[in-house]
């Protein structure tokens, strides 16, 4: 029987000086290399955070319209329906016209009727002015015979009474005269206030016209119909009464809420790199539009006092804004939750004066 075999089970061959040495060369060659590694990790990883700094504190946001009707009704059509996308310009509700529509020709037909009445007076101003030629005229004639027979009647040529009749004659011509300029200022003070009342029916006929048009709600711009829809047909609706709310697809930003350590790389214009968690493995390309001017916590409604004996720092954080590029694929979603990268080594150009 061999030696090998000879040796009792479970007991290890005693190294011999050099395997141990060997050995011991090769347990800190792995063990620096493993220390090395995770220090090039660490080292990367800070270095990385440094020029693209990262937050996990962001969101999605648009621009919202709370929609609300200008004029009170019965709702006669809903061309929407929760969550759907409308384009801009499409109708999503129409209120019941008819009452609008009756205002709209009640003030037209009275605006008809000032406007006819307007060019009723004018007409009678041109008669009465025409009617203060011909009695100027005849006052031109009476003051001349007058004279005449004044010289006569100092000549004893004619009665004094008939020079007389002529003197009557010219006082009543002048008294016609100026009844006739009379007539004619109350004509143009009748038409001032005609045209005063038109400008007033033409402005209440404007404002029925515009109640008109708002019985129809079109949408001022492409987005998205939120889930909270309260609005049916039949259903009265008042004067700023919330129906429900549009989502803005034209802009979409994310508020990235970084560390005040990590802003201070950050300029706008930077480009940036955003991912949602609705979206693994996609990417969105960004920029970074502005950065608040104070944090989140200095514009709550009960900002923080620190000015007190127990104080404890805490780190603050502000938000960026990035704005988004949009992917056809992948429709963004306001709230959404979303991881945020900026790239501080490429510097945006100047703005142009």
């Amino acid at each position: 029987m061999s030696a090998s075999a000879a040796q009792p089970a479970g007991e290890t061959k005693a190294l011999s000086p050099e395997e141990a040495a060997r050995k011991k060369q090769r347990t800190r060659l792995i063990a620096g290399g493993a220390i090395g590694l995770v220090a090039t990790s660490l080292a990367s990883y800070f270095i990385h955070g440094h020029f693209f700094p990262y937050t996990d504190d962001a969101y999605v946001h648009a621009y919202t319209v709370t929609v609300s009707p200008y004029v009170e009704g019965y709702i006669k059509t809903v061309n929407t329906e929760p969550n759907a996308f409308v384009k801009e310009g499409q109708l999503l509700y129409e209120i019941v016209p008819l009452p609008f529509q009756l205002s709209v020709d009640q003030q037209q037909h009275q605006l008809d009727a000032a406007i006819a009445q307007k060019e009723a007076l004018e007409q009678q101003r041109l008669q009465a002015k025409q009617a203060l030629k011909d009695q100027e005229a005849r006052q031109w004639l009476i003051d001349l015979n007058q004279q005449r027979y004044a010289y006569l009647q100092q000549q004893q040529v004619v009665s004094l009474e008939k020079e007389q009749e002529f003197q009557a004659a010219k006082l009543e011509a002048r008294a016609r005269v100026k009844g006739a300029n009379l007539d004619i200022s109350r004509l143009e003070k009748q038409i001032g206030e005609q045209e005063a009342n038109i400008r007033a029916l033409k402005a209440a006929l404007g404002n029925a016209k515009v109640n008109l048009n708002y019985t129809r709600y079109y949408a001022p711009m492409d987005g998205y119909v939120s889930n909270n829809f309260s609005i049916r047909v039949g259903q009265y609706v008042k004067p700023g009464q919330a129906m429900f709310t549009l989502v803005d697809n034209n802009h979409w930003w994310v508020d990235a809420n970084y560390l005040e350590t990590q802003i201070h790389r950050i300029r706008d214009g930077m480009p940036a790199k955003v991912r949602l968690d609705m979206y693994p493995g996609v990417t969105f390309k960004g920029k970074v539009i502005n950065i608040s001017s104070g944090s989140g916590a200095y514009y709550s409604l009960l900002p923080p006092q620190n000015a007190t004996g127990n104080w404890v720092k805490v780190p603050q954080r502000f938000p960026v804004r990035i704005l988004m590029e949009q992917n056809s694929r992948h429709p963004l979603r306001a709230g959404a939750t979303s991881h945020a990268t900026v790239n501080t080594l490429i510097n945006p150009a100047p703005p142009t004066k």
